[in-house]
This record gives C-alpha cells, sequence and structure tokens, in this order.
C-alpha cells in the first residue's frame, strides 16, 4: 500500500517543474480548520508548486469526502494512509516521496496569507547554510507576535483578517531574517540539503512534538542554520487536531520529549532562553518590527522642563511637541512627561493633543506604558535624568542644544557640578540610540569635543520659527515696569556669553558721540553662576552718565516679551555663543528688526542677507546700531530678509524631520546597554503582556525581569572590579621593576 502511494505521488510530482518545492498539510480529522487551510494555501499558492495533503486516517468522513474532489485539481493530491501513525511518521514519508525536492510542512490548523510561499523561500535561501526557515504568527513560542514569546489565541484589537495582519507585519520588515535556535513547527521551509545531510524526523518523536526541536538541533551540528521569515505572518489555531479530553496524555508525551531533548542537547534549553530574552539581536528587533506593526508605536517626550517661567527653551518644548502631535507624519501613539507638580494652565494646551500625560511618579506602577522610544529635546545634566529614561524606554534620543554650559566651568555652582554636568553628556553620547543636534554649528563642536556619533544615529534637524502659541501681546497690569520708546532690546538670561557688557558699551558711544537719549532693556533671569551682573555694575559705576539710560526688568512673562519685541525699535543680540537663536526670528515675525553679531550658529541660521555686527569693537557696533535707529527701509529690509528666512524653519518640516529620524532609530538595534556609574540598580520596566492580562500577572514577570536584570548587573561589577584589580598589580609591577 506504501509503494503504491509513494509511485502515485512521484508519478504526480513529475508534472511540475524539478525546482518547485512541495508544500506538505498533514491531516487529522479538525475538519473546518483543514478546510479553511488548504482554501488558504490554494488561493495564495503558484500554480507551478504542487500540494500535497496526507491524511494520517482521519476518522471525520468528512475529511476524505471534501479533499478527495479537491484532487479533481492537477496541482492538489490527496492521499490518505490506511493506519495512524502520528505527525513524525506521517512528514517523513513526505519527505521521503518528495526527493529531491525542498519541502514546506504546514500545519493543517495554520492560515497562510498572499505571497507568503515566495517569501517563506526567500528566508530559507538567504544563506547557503539555512536548513530551515520559520514565518512568524501568533503561536509559535520564541517567534510569537505581536507579544514576544507569548502565543494568543485571538489577535484582539488587532484585526482578525490573516491578509491584513501579513501586510501590516511585510511593510515594518527590515528582512533581517535572524537566526533562531530551532525551527518552530506550524509552518517550516525544509532545505532538502540539510534534509540530505541530517536525515529526517527522530521516530523517537513519534506521534509528535519536539520532532523539529531535535532536527534543528542536529542540522545545527552539522553546521547549518535557522532562520525567521520575518516579513511574513501566518495565522496559527494552534494543537486542534488533539481531543480536549486527551489533554493529559499529551501533557506526558510532551514532558517525556523535552528530557530526550534535554539529554541529548545540554545546551538547547539555556540557548532558547537566551534567545527569548535576549533585546539587542536582530530577532528581538523584527519580532519589535512586527510588534510596532500590529499595536503600534509608543513614543515619549520628556518634557520636565516646563512649568514656572516661559522660557525660550519652553516656548520651543510646547511648540515642538504641537507640531508632533499634528503632523500628518505621525504614525505612533504620542505620549508627553511633565513634573509631577505642574499645573494645566502650564501645558498650553498640549495634554488635549496627545494620546497621553505622564509624570515621574506614575512610573511607580506597573500599568504605565513602555515606550518604544522617549525624546529628550534638551540636554542631560545629571545622570539620574538619562538612568530614568532609559528605565522607561527601549531607545533614547537626546537633543543636544549647544555646548556652552558643557565648556565652561563659570557656568556650574561648583567644579563638581561642573564635572558632573560633563559626564552625564558624555555619558549620553555614550548611550543615546540617537543625537539630534539643532545646527552643523554644534554638530561640529561635538565631533572636535571627542564624542564619536555614528552618522546613521545623528542627524541636525534645526527648530522652526513660525510658533503656533498664542499668548495675549497686551502689556500686564504692572505697565509702569516697562519702558517707554525708544528702546533697545536686550533678552535672554545674563550669562557670560549673552555679552551683555558690550551692549552697556555700545550704549555708551551712542549717548556721548550720537546724543541718542533712549533706553537700553535688559530682560532675562539671572543665573545662580556665570552671570555678568558683577562687570555690569561695576562698568555703570564707572560711567554714572550711562545709568539713567538703562533698565533691569529682569524675568518677564511672555505677554510682556511679546509687548516689548513689539515696542523695541532694536532687538539687539550680541551673544558670542549660540545653538541657534530664536530671538531675531521672534522680533522679524512682530515687525522688529534684530541685529547680531556673524558668529556661532547665527551666520548659519540667519543666511547671507542680513545686516551683522561684523566686529565686536563698541565704536563700529554703534555705527551700525546708529544707521538701524534712524533708517526706517533698513530696518525693513532686515525684518523681510529674517522673514525671508524664518520660511526655512516650519514646525511642520521639523516635526516630520524628527518623526522620521525616530523611525530610522527604530530601524536599528537598540545601542548596547552599560551600567550608569555612581546609580544603583536601574528599575527596569518590561512591556505589559496582553491589553486584559491581570495586574498581579504584569507585576510577576515585572519583578522577575529585574531579577534577571539586577543579576546581569552584579556580573558586570564583578567584571569592573576583576579588571580594575588587574590594573592595580599591573602599575606596581611596573613601579617596582622600575625601583
Amino acid at each position: 500500500m506504501r509503494k503504491d502511494l509513494e509511485r502515485q505521488v512521484q508519478e504526480w510530482l513529475n508534472g511540475f517543474p524539478s525546482e518547485s518545492p512541495v508544500v506538505v498539510i498533514p491531516v487529522y480529522n479538525a475538519y473546518e480548520d483543514v478546510v479553511e487551510c488548504i482554501e488558504s494555501i490554494l488561493t495564495t499558492t503558484p500554480s507551478r508548486v504542487p500540494i500535497l495533503v496526507i491524511d494520517d486516517a482521519s476518522t471525520d468522513e468528512r475529511v476524505p469526502y471534501v479533499l478527495s474532489q479537491l484532487s479533481q485539481d492537477g496541482r492538489f493530491l490527496y492521499v490518505r494512509k490506511s493506519t495512524n501513525s502520528g505527525f513524525v511518521g506521517t512528514v517523513n514519508l513526505a519527505f521521503a516521496w518528495s526527493a529531491p525536492r525542498d519541502v514546506i510542512v504546514v500545519n493543517s490548523d495554520v492560515v497562510v496569507p498572499r505571497e507568503w510561499l515566495e517569501r517563506l523561500r526567500a528566508a530559507a535561501y538567504c544563506l547557503s547554510t539555512v536548513a530551515t526557515a520559520t514565518p512568524l504568527t501568533n503561536r509559535g513560542t520564541i517567534v510569537s507576535v505581536p507579544y514576544r514569546n507569548q502565543p494568543i489565541e485571538r489577535l484582539t484589537g488587532v484585526g482578525e483578517d490573516v491578509n491584513e495582519i501579513d501586510s501590516r507585519v511585510r511593510a515594518h520588515s527590515l528582512r533581517l531574517y535572524p537566526f533562531i535556535p530551532t525551527a518552530v513547527g506550524h509552518c517550516v521551509y525544509f532545505r532538502r540539503s540539510a534534509l540530505d545531510v541530517v536525515g529526517y524526523f527522530d521516530e523517537a518523536f513519534a506521534p509528535g512534538y519536539g520532532e523539529e526541536v531535535d532536527f534543528s538541533q542536529r542540522a545545527v551540528m552539522a553546521g547549518f542554520y535557522h532562520v525567521v521569515a520575518d516579513d511574513l505572518f501566518v495565522y496559527h489555531k494552534g494543537a486542534r487536531s488533539f481531543d480536549p479530553e486527551q489533554k493529559q496524555a499529551v501533557q506526558r508525551i510532551r514532558d517525556s520529549h523535552e528530557q530526550i531533548i534535554h539529554q541529548r542537547y545540554p545546551w538547547y534549553r539555556n540557548w532558547t532562553t537566551q534567545a527569548a530574552d535576549e533585546t539587542r539581536s536582530s530577532l528581538s528587533l523584527a519580532l519589535e518590527r512586527a510588534q510596532l506593526a500590529l499595536l503600534g508605536c509608543r513614543v515619549a517626550i520628556d518634557a520636565t522642563c516646563l512649568g514656572g517661567p516661559m522660557t525660550g527653551t519652553q516656548v520651543y518644548l510646547v511648540e515642538l511637541i504641537s507640531a508632533m502631535a499634528t503632523t500628518p507624519a505621525r504614525n505612533a501613539s504620542l505620549f508627553v512627561i511633565v513634573p509631577d507638580n505642574i499645573r494645566e494652565s502650564e501645558l498650553f494646551g498640549i495634554d488635549q493633543l496627545v494620546d497621553g500625560v505622564l509624570r515621574p511618579i506614575d512610573f511607580c506602577r506597573p500599568s504605565t506604558p513602555y515606550f518604544h522610544l522617549v525624546h529628550r529635546p534638551f540636554q542631560i545634566r545629571r545622570l539620574k535624568e538619562l538612568a530614568f529614561l532609559r528605565s522607561i524606554a527601549e531607545r533614547v534620543v537626546i537633543s543636544q542644544l549647544d555646548f556652552i554650559a558643557f565648556s565652561n566651568p563659570a557656568y556650574a555652582v561648583s567644579p563638581k557640578e561642573w564635572a558632573d554636568y560633563r559626564e552625564a553628556t558624555q555619558w549620553a553620547f555614550n548611550i543615546a540610540d540617537g543625537i539630534i543636534f539643532n545646527s552643523q554649528e554644534v554638530a561640529q563642536e561635538a565631533a572636535q569635543l571627542g564624542f564619536y556619533i555614528d552618522p546613521n544615529r545623528a542627524c541636525v534637524i534645526p527648530l522652526g520659527t513660525d510658533h503656533r502659541l498664542t499668548l495675549s501681546s497686551a502689556p500686564p497690569t504692572d505697565y509702569d515696569r516697562l519702558p517707554s520708546p525708544p528702546f533697545i532690546l536686550v533678552l535672554g538670561t545674563s550669562f557670560l556669553h549673552k555679552n551683555r557688557l558690550y551692549a552697556l558699551k555700545l550704549l555708551e558711544i551712542l549717548i556721548n558721540k550720537y546724543n541718542w537719549r533712549g533706553k537700553l532693556v535688559f530682560s532675562g533671569a539671572t543665573p545662580s553662576s556665570g552671570g555678568s551682573e558683577a562687570t555690569e555694575s561695576l562698568f555703570l559705576q564707572n560711567h554714572p552718565e550711562v545709568q539713567p539710560y538703562v533698565r533691569y526688568l529682569g524675568p518677564v512673562s511672555q505677554a510682556e516679551k511679546i509687548w516689548l519685541l513689539q515696542n523695541a525699535a532694536l532687538v539687539l543680540c550680541p551673544s558670542t555663543r549660540e545653538g541657534f537663536g530664536l530671538v531675531p526670528f521672534e522680533a522679524a515675525s512682530l515687525g522688529t528688526p534684530a541685529l547680531t553679531a556673524r558668529i556661532s550658529a547665527f551666520s548659519e541660521i540667519l543666511g547671507d542677507e542680513v545686516i551683522y555686527l561684523e566686529t565686536f569693537d563698541p565704536e563700529r557696533g554703534a555705527e551700525v546700531v546708529w544707521s538701524f535707529l534712524n533708517n526706517p527701509e533698513m530696518q525693513n529690509q532686515q525684518v523681510r530678509a529674517l522673514q525671508k528666512r524664518a520660511a526655512m524653519f516650519s514646525w511642520k518640516t521639523v516635526a516630520a524631520q524628527k518623526w522620521s529620524f525616530y523611525e530610522r532609530i527604530l530601524n536599528m538595534p537598540p545601542r548596547f546597554t552599560v551600567e550608569l556609574p555612581h546609580q544603583p540598580s536601574l528599575r527596569v520596566i518590561v512591556p505589559v503582556a496582553q491589553p486584559d492580562a491581570p495586574l498581579a500577572l504584569r507585576a510577576i514577570r515585572r519583578i522577575a525581569h529585574t531579577f534577571r536584570v539586577c543579576a546581569e548587573e552584579w556580573g558586570r561589577l564583578f567584571s569592573e572590579a576583576r579588571q580594575y584589580l588587574r590594573f592595580l598589580y599591573a602599575q606596581r609591577l611596573t613601579r617596582s621593576q622600575g625601583e
């Protein structure tokens, strides 16, 4: 009987091209599943590919009746065994009958999408040494999606149509074809080269369970690989051919076969555990891409500097978040992390634009979402800030606005604070998955300071200048504190690099040489260190005639700032360093000319059509300023040039570029994580298993994962200690030899 079936199959296969693989579907009962599986394969598989169905003596009479009818289709052959021998024996017959062709074994409870075979074959042939290729599925142990290592029956909230799900996985896939320790048996492409070398399934694993693991380990020992077709998703219903009443017997078989695997291949258990847990592997990245496709991406923006007086950084942050939330390019959930004690009014409506607003205290709860990426749009100042970002997201992106505080020790309260800040910056560059600069000037500074950055992980994205933030421009109630026109305005915190002393020297010349009687207005906060107040005070003491024409407003509200910009005769920005420089654009948007030095990022951002202070010589500077104050056409020309340049920097473009950069970073594996110095073990939050998973179960998973991470960190600590002791020993040995 078996010889007759073999002859029948081989004669039928002679009608197909010799290079065509054979699709094999082992069948035993499960009528509805079998019909759905075969229908999906018939409608999606090229006509030149033979489809062989082997019935392992099903007791459901509907199975042979329906499938024998399908054999009228020349590419489909149904054969029925006279006795039941189990999955292993059935597949071994298929391997033998199909020689010398490749074989794709598809479980009868699997549904395949369009073009499934072409993609599975491409994965199997990505290297000459590949033995098997396995597609992603919902029930497939280490190749399960969207929840890694957690097979599920239904993709709740994702969709039920396998073609729709597959198309999303395919669109997001990077086609990495990652290596895995073993084929996963729901759907496997077996290359004939491996079958010829390794042989077929071991009958010791009859009727089923563990046979593909045994085959895979024999293939590995023979020099072959097993890969994942990470651009293909098939739907797997799972263990539907077994009678529910036989569950205990099935479990005994599974346990027995797992014991055989452990005895034969003692490395296998640890290997699969490592593959399942690794977060910096191609498999991890491939599974994450599929998860992004099915569940969407979760991105967070660190906005913990919001609250209190509205500074330039805060304006930039609100505008950035608004643009990121409203851009058509957004294809991810967007969350914002704000200070614990922030008031709703200090959010300026961004809470209505994003998918969620979180506070640091929220991350003490297990139900808080874990992010695929978090972006810090301003500098890291302390290691604990970097540690927090690492603990809440798989990837960290940091914006380096400038290196002003990094390179100036006077801006720190103490030498230790400056050293700590520099250390935090250095670690940020070592650990961050992506770095964003606001100008080429700052990017060049980074290189010259010795920060190596992978070009694929860094980019330059300027700020936007077309602010949407609508605030009152009317003067506040304490109008008396504002100056009367005409006045020259200098905005910004009184850091030394703001060069406010130069503005005072320039004012002295305007008064004494040009007889100007307007005011010079300083508006901005006083820093805790590195301010220029002392030098300004000394200058005014030595030039008492200048004192009546100087006004110090200190920090002002946003409404006062807008009023000042609208009513100033000129906005003077004599800074010696800037990472970008928004003030000239803000002034021009309100019709007020601004004047800067041709230095730092100003010349790059403002372009060549504007008029600059070409030198910091007060005499020459006063001459340029006097020309501005007395020449309306010159003022209008400067405003038009700044407005024209501002059109190049829209928040819409900035948001699209940042989403594109996020996508680039998400397409790469996370950078290798190392323990930050002087920090306690980081609290690690892992993704929630399922939306409806019990809270206790999620907490247990997080606790277990944290223990594992802590163990890894202790291992690194001991390794570092050993290296340090070796270093001390080498030093002592060198010293003794020198003596």
